[in-house]
Order: structure tokens, then C-alpha cells, then sequence
């Protein structure tokens, strides 16, 4: 929004600079605008439709992707420019300009960001945090401030292997490429990387390494994360999840009695997400909060387990099975999320998930929002005293108003939407 509107906004606001680069041609011809959007902890990104990356917020550990620290001024030899102006307000990243990198995906977590190209180059910037501090970003890297080339993949004559999804958590990342390999690397405290990292040499989490879901012969097709764990969905519609599951949130169950640990160190199947469980229908996007996850499928179903003190699910006790949950805080088992405004034949395409709080999106270009929010996040008016929202709740209507919405993405604290004009 710029240096000059820094604050809390507890409604969706009209971010005016970029409205005013997009009648400006910026962002592509004919007054072409945004593409793709991807909230981190606190700094944000934005692909335009030239491919070129924008990113803004908080760059101490390197997120944005592009040096803001003691950046000479052209215009005024010996003096530099305003950090606050190169932080509050997006910047291209120009290296990746400079090597005609046409952006296509971009993941943010904590200080971690990822893109990959139309060509299926990966690029990777910023650092990992374990729990005592300063991991790093790979090797003898401690801050990576411009976008690198990290993840070699195997290229053989006439079969060229390249990265076609990211999914970044609050400290690791996951990506899917065209062979169906899923590689992980970040922090792996909690099993989030789906391998064992041993205490005193966290460092080696920071090296990509490749997944197996039960089998190396399992190819993913989808992939996803959640704060501290990680999803991916194969060809035969299985759907696997690992890492913290404290509260349930991996879907793959809590162990009887339960443990001071219940992470799950390697990739285990979620029986109620399986293609057979659904009815033929498969789970298409996964997103995933601190301690809770949502599952989006083909059929436009969206389910929810884990973390519920803050309304996290959308559930209700008119559920039966959730009325009945053993813990009244978490429930472990992945369960239909109803969107009672909702009509049949607009149904959900798109979801995300911030800290606590959801947002969803549906073909016709409504926008749904519920859980906790701290900072204005759920972008709901009117809001109960413990700012809490039990089920979805309308923030942009189908029917009426004069914008839909496109694409949403939840931050640390932060919510991102992009709404085009109804014609």
C-alpha cells in the first residue's frame, strides 16, 4: 500500500498503486495487471502478466528476493535510496528480469520464497528458521537475498525433468515435478521434509532430496503444506500427509493414547481422502494453517481437520461425527466443510489458509472467509467479540456488487485478493 498506509485494515482495501500501474501499462500491455499472488509471514509477492515478479514487506532475512539495504541512488550520487520506499512498496525483481525469467508459480513462506518459469526453472531466495533461530538458507548460505538456482534435476536426452508446483510452509519447501518426484528441504524438525534429520546436523535439511510416497514407483500430480507439514496427492487419487500432527492436522489420525509426539516422520495415506472414500471424486489443492488443513476437490468439496479452538474448520456440532470429537480443541479426521449460501452450480475452486483463519472461492467469484483473526485478516466487518467466525461467511457475493474475486491468498497476517470488474 506504500509507506504512507501502514496500519491495520480490517476490510478488503483498494490498493491503489497498483491500480494506477496497471492503467500505466506496468504490468503488461493494454493496461494488463496481476497474475498470481502468494502471501508469506510478513512480505507478499505478485507475478504480472509480463511474468515479472513484484514483491514488498519485511526483508530482513532476505524474502523479497532483491538487496534494500544501502541502494545507491541514481539520481543522487553518494546518497541512497529510502529503505520504507523500497520495502512498503512492490519493486520488480530485476535479476530475474535481467535473465528473462517469465514467472509463472510463486510460493512465500516465513522468509522463504520460491518461483518457477514457463520453462520450468525453480528459483529460490531467502532463509530457513528452526526453533532456536537462524537456520540458513543451504550450506555455508546464511541469507540468499537474489533468486538461485537450487534444485538440479536429472535431464536425459529428448526427457527433460523440470518443476511444475511449489508449496512453501512457514520453513520448508515441497516441489512436484513433470516425473512426478516430489523433493523437499527446509527445517525438518517436526518431519515436515519426510525424512530424518538429525539434531546436530539441521543444516543437511537445507539440500533438496527427493520424497517417496510408500513407494518411489507413486508419481504426485499435487502438493501442498501446511505451517509444519507437508501433502501431496498421486496418480491413483491417494492423498498423503506428514509431519506435525500434534492436533491432527496431517489427517492421517492421532495415535491411541496419544503421544508428547505425534509428527509423522515419512508420508502416510489419509483413508477419508482416498478416490474410493470419495465417490470417485480426488482432492485437487491442499492448504494448510499452523495447526489446521483444508482439502479442496475436483467436485468443488472442501474438508477441514486439526487445530478448532478458533473455528478453524467451518464445522459445527450440527455434524454429528465433529460434535462427538474426543478433543474438544482438535479433530483429526478430514470432514465435509458446508457453504450453506453457496448454489450448486457455483461451486468452490480455489482455497487458502493463513495462520487461523480461511478463505475460499467459488466459479461464479464469490468469497468466502472463516476462523480467528488478530489483524483484520478474515477482511470481515461486524465480527463477534473474540473475533471469531464459526462457519464460511460472504466477503464478495455472487450475485450483485461490482467486483469477483479471482484469486485469494492468506498470510502470517495478512490477506491477499484479486478481484476483476463484472462486465
Amino acid at each position: 500500500m506504500g509507506e504512507n498506509s501502514l496500519g491495520e485494515f480490517s476490510a478488503p482495501k483498494r490498493n491503489t498503486w497498483i491500480e494506477e500501474n496497471i492503467q500505466d501499462n506496468v504490468f503488461g500491455d493494454d493496461s494488463g495487471g496481476l497474475e498470481a499472488i502468494a502471501a508469506g509471514g510478513l512480505h507478499t509477492l505478485f507475478i504480472d502478466e509480463k511474468g515479472t515478479i513484484w514483491s514488498c514487506g519485511v526483508n530482513d532475512d532476505a524474502a523479497l528476493g532483491r538487496v534494500t539495504k544501502d541502494v545507491p541512488d541514481p539520481n543522487n550520487p553518494g546518497s541512497f535510496l529510502d529503505v520504507d520506499r523500497l520495502t512498503a512498496v512492490p519493486h520488480p525483481l530485476q535479476s530475474l528480469v535481467d535473465e528473462k525469467f517469465r514467472a509463472v508459480r510463486i510460493a512465500a513462506g516465513d522468509s522463504i520464497s520460491a518461483a518457477i518459469s514457463s520453462e520450468g526453472e525453480l528459483r529460490v531466495w531467502g532463509s530457513f528458521r528452526a526453533a532456536e533461530g537462524s537456520l540458513g538458507f543451504s550450506g555455508e548460505t546464511r541469507l540468499e537475498f537474489l533468486p538461485k538456482a537450487i534444485l538440479e534435476l536429472p535431464h536425459r536426452p529428448g526427457d527433460y525433468e523440470r518443476a511444475v508446483q511449489v508449496a512453501a510452509g512457514n520453513n520448508h519447501l515441497l516441489v512436484l515435478t513433470t516425473h512426478g518426484h516430489v523433493y523437499t528441504w527446509g527445517a525438518g524438525e517436526q518431519g515436515q521434509l519426510g525424512r530424518k534429520i538429525l539434531d546436530r546436523r539441521k543444516i543437511h535439511g537445507t539440500n533438496p532430496e527427493k520424497t517417496a510416497l510408500g513407494v518411489r514407483s507413486n508419481k504426485a500430480v499435487v502438493i501442498g503444506t501446511g505451517n509444519y507439514c507437508s501433502f501431496a496427492v498421486d496418480e491413483d487419487g491417494d492423498v498423503w500427509g506428514w509431519g506435525l500432527n500434534t492436533m491432527g492436522q496431517t489427517g492421517t489420525g492421532i495415535s491411541e493414547p496419544k503421544s508428547m509426539s505425534d509428527d509423522i516422520g515419512t508420508p502416510k495415506t489419509i483413508p477419508e481422502l482416498s478416490k474410493e472414500a470419495l465417490g470417485g471424486d480426488v482432492v485437487v489443492e491442499i492448504a494448510g494453517g499452523e495447526h489446521h488443513t483444508l482439502f479442496l476437490t475436483k467436485q468443488g468439496r472442501v474438508f477441514a481437520c486439526g487445530r478448532c479452538d478458533g473455528c478453524q474448520l467451518g464445522l459445527t456440532d450440527d455434524v454429528p461425527t465433529y460434535k462427538e470429537r474426543k478433543n474438544p480443541d482438535f479433530f483429526e479426521t478430514p470432514t465435509e466443510v458446508k457453504f450453506p449460501t453457496k448454489d450448486d452450480d457455483d461451486q468452490i475452486i480455489h482455497i487458502s489458509a493463513g495462520t487461523h483463519n480461511n478463505m475460499a472461492i467459488t466459479q461464479g467469484g464469490a468469497l468466502f472467509a472463516w476462523g480467528e483473526e488478530t489483524q483484520g485478516e478474515l477482511g470481515l466487518k461486524d465480527l463477534p467479540e473474540d473475533d471469531k467466525v464459526e462457519t464460511p461467511s460472504v466477503i464478495v457475493r455472487r450475485e450483485g456488487g461490482s467486483w469477483k474475486a479471482i484469486a485469494v491468498a492468506c498470510g502470517g497476517q495478512h490477506t491477499l485478493g484479486m478481484f476483476r470488474k463484472k462486465t
